[in-house]
């Protein structure tokens, strides 16, 4: 049987958990009188079933009972998430350490003896509930907290998507602006081939033209069915007024020019588009001289008219990258060679495998580097050139991108002499897909 006793200052609710009555309304006197409102119940089983439908602030609980037994609700009490967080007093009259330890080991919070002491009872249960109120406020505290983490995260994810977002926006802006300075010169490299192309292409038409000529007039000799020499010598000065012999020589060379001519351009195209696209979002093994060779490819209208190319080839394994950044890399190196000599000097292009990693120089018989001007050349917006004709982020942006490769960039120079750029890249690092922009 239940019974609810309350004063007229209720400030927290008491389960007074005992099979015996007269220690259930002595115990609620007790309280009842000091502020608390008390719920009382006979049987374990009906005041745990009553703690998870509303739990109470504290719970005066019986070792000895008839159905389940102070431990055992003690224990089921502290494994249930709605119910772990109450105070549980044991109310006994045995008094060994081993039934303490048991009731420790079960999750009690504190023992009372009986018989009862009034004070003792009410200065356990106000410490108690005040131990609760505190873990209560600390419980609903550490709730706002893991929820302004939560906030916190989500925003900090935003920002860092955002960042991402601008970072690779950059790094193509960047790109993109490179192709542009090199637009005049890769337009210059398409048309020398698409200059030739036009003009055999006319002149494959008018040897079409002369040929069909002189095949009709064999046309014409054979329908008559009597050919003499005179026919002969007729389609002989035919074959030499049209210079058949020299177009039959002619045209394999032309449509080999052509053919040339085509692949040229489908190469500067091709490496174009690999070097303009957007990096994918996993990286693969990549031939770091193809990769060379595609920046040397659309540079090269930068670099023939100033440099020879030299280039020094190791037998280099497969590297694991993004390849389109490493691209941008090498093309900016290129470049920077390239504008470091003024009239004219060799440009070295080396790769080799050393101690688990890929190794590229490219070296410049240009002007060379102040070392005052070395001291910054891989800050962003640093540049020497002039205005329109640099962003000062290439370097800042190759060494970012060499660095989340696992590499570094070198930079030996001497004033007035050379220069020379080597990157080195470990064969075992996993590359970050976006680059770190200071």
């Amino acid at each position: 049987m239940t019974e609810l006793k309350t004063s007229n200052t209720v400030s927290h609710t008491i389960f007074i958990v005992d099979d015996d009555r007269s220690s259930q309304e002595l115990l609620s006197d007790m309280l009842t009188r000091n502020g608390y409102a008390t719920n009382l119940f006979s049987s374990g089983a009906h005041a745990l079933q009553a703690a998870r439908e509303e739990p109470p602030d504290l719970i005066l609980l019986d070792v000895m009972m008839p159905d389940l037994d102070g431990f055992e609700v003690c224990r089921l009490l502290k494994e249930s998430e709605t119910t772990r967080r109450i105070p549980v007093v044991l109310v006994t009259c045995l008094n060994e350490k081993a039934m303490r330890l048991k009731g420790m080991a079960a999750g009690a919070d504190d023992f009372i003896n009986k018989p009862f002491d009034a004070t003792e009872i009410l200065m356990r249960t106000h410490n108690l509930l005040l131990v609760k109120k505190y873990q209560d406020s600390l419980k609903v505290h550490s709730e706002m907290l893991e929820e302004q983490v939560r906030q916190r995260t989500e925003d900090l994810e935003t920002v860092i998507s955002e960042l991402k977002s601008a970072q690779r926006q950059m790094i193509q802006q960047e790109k993109m602006a490179t192709i542009g300075q090199l637009s005049a010169g890769i337009a210059h490299e398409i048309n020398n081939p698409i200059g030739f192309i036009s003009s055999n292409t006319v002149s494959l038409a008018k040897y079409c033209e002369k040929i069909l000529k002189f095949m009709e007039a064999q046309q014409e000799a054979l329908l008559t069915g009597k050919t003499d020499s005179r026919d002969v010598e007729r389609l002989q000065a035919l074959r030499l007024q049209m210079k058949i012999e020299l177009i039959a020589k002619d045209i394999p060379e032309m449509i080999a020019e052509t053919l040339e001519g085509v692949e040229r351009i489908t190469s500067i195209v091709r490496d174009l588009k690999c070097f303009s696209r957007v990096d994918e979002s996993e990286q693969k093994l990549v031939d770091i001289i193809q990769c060379l060779e595609t920046s040397i490819n659309i540079a090269h209208n930068e670099l023939k008219y100033k440099a020879t190319i030299k280039r020094e080839y190791g037998d280099l394994p497969q590297l694991r990258c993004y390849p389109q950044q490493l691209g941008q890399v090498f093309m900016n190196l290129l470049v920077n060679a390239a504008h470091a000599i003024d009239t004219q000097g060799e440009v070295t292009v080396r790769a080799w495998s050393e101690g688990g990693n890929i190794y590229v120089s490219i070296s410049d018989t240009g002007c060379g580097i102040p070392d005052e001007v070395k001291a910054h050349i891989f800050e962003p917006f640093f540049t020497t050139k002039e205005a329109g004709k640099g962003t000062g982020l290439g370097l800042s942006i190759s060494n970012e991108i060499v660095r989340n490769h696992g590499g570094e960039i070198m930079v030996e120079s001497e004033v007035g002499h050379r220069s020379t750029f080597t990157v080195s890249l470990p064969l075992d690092y996993a590359a970050p897909l976006i680059v770190s922009i200071p």
